[in-house]
């Protein structure tokens, strides 16, 4: 498991101990021998929280090729059954979380640019295409990992290597959060970026309060326990997640649990991972309420030029 920071490079220090979310083991090629352990960590010099267990290439491919499909769908609400098809499609093209989202990255890019100006719109992560301003007549790309066929008007690229011209704007909105290494990717995107482009990020607000005690031994064998039954893991996970989706802290006997999302920003892990990337942010916005698809997550967006 990793102990440093994927941001710094500092230890960070254990907040909780935790375990893979058994969807995720499911998922993989071989869930045997996926492996179980993990553990919450937080860097004291940047802020980032994290968890220590970084998923390999197998793992990744397994959780997003066919990215939420009727496989990921069914494996997934059968160790969460609260997990509805609707919230697994709530940001499909159309929806009125698709439209919130790209109301609330445009506001934060209107405060410094004309969207209409830009030359071209990447957007990295851009599932469907959905997330791209209604009317904006600029070449739209996306960068997405899932295959999945893409909205009018919008086309596929593979790389940002591979676009006819350098991004004027790039978009990488939720998708910090599932990355190994955060900074590989901003630092290539401030290789493409043009000089007068523009780097827009987004990320949710979704880090686990947790107790002292998830970081003691108490604690680490509980986890243990609990995992040995679906049925005991599954009561504990949901009453886990009640706490979490009113703000509160995970119970004392809750989980603690690695899903998709493996890195937890604040302003100021998010202003180190671009300023390290090499950007200067120029704008920021959030909001700590938000939800989707009845979950609250919280958002925090940013915008940066190259420094």
């Amino acid at each position: 498991m990793g102990q440093a920071c994927p941001i710094c490079g500092d230890p960070g220090a254990i907040e909780a101990y935790g375990r893979i979310a058994p969807f995720i083991r499911e998922l993989s090629s071989d869930p045997r021998s996926a492996p179980h352990d993990t553990a919450l960590r937080h860097c004291d010099n940047c802020d980032l929280a994290y968890f220590s267990h970084r998923f390999d290439a197998d793992t990744l491919d397994a959780m997003y090729s066919g990215y939420r499909d009727d496989r990921y769908l069914s494996i997934r609400r059968s160790w969460e059954p609260w997990y509805s098809r609707k919230t697994n499609s709530a940001t499909k093209p159309g929806s009125d979380a698709a439209a919130e989202r790209t109301g609330f990255m445009t506001e934060v890019v209107a405060a410094h640019a004309d969207i209409e100006d830009f030359r071209n719109i990447v957007d990295y992560g851009g599932d469907e295409g959905q997330f791209f301003r209604t009317g904006y007549a600029g070449r739209k790309y996306v960068i997405e990992v899932s295959g999945k066929n893409l909205v009018e008007g919008v086309k596929a690229a593979s790389t940002l290597d591979e676009l006819p011209d350098r991004p004027h704007l790039v978009i990488a909105a939720h998708l910090l959060e599932h990355l190994v290494d955060p900074l590989a990717l901003v630092s290539e995107i401030r290789a493409a970026v043009a000089d007068d482009g523009l780097f827009y990020v987004e990320v949710p607000l979704d880090r686990p309060k947790v107790r002292p005690w998830h970081s003691g031994p108490q604690y680490r064998r509980f986890l243990k326990w609990v995992s040995v039954s679906r049925f005991s893991w599954v009561a504990a996970d949901f009453a886990t997640g009640v706490a979490r989706n009113f703000g509160r802290t995970v119970p004392r006997y809750g989980t603690v649990k690695q899903s998709e999302h493996i890195n937890y920003f604040s302003t100021r892990s998010l202003r180190t991972l671009l300023t390290r990337g090499g950007f200067r942010i120029v704008g920021t916005a959030s909001d700590p309420t938000a939800s989707v698809g009845g979950l609250r997550m919280g958002r925090l967006g940013a915008l940066a030029v190259p420094a």
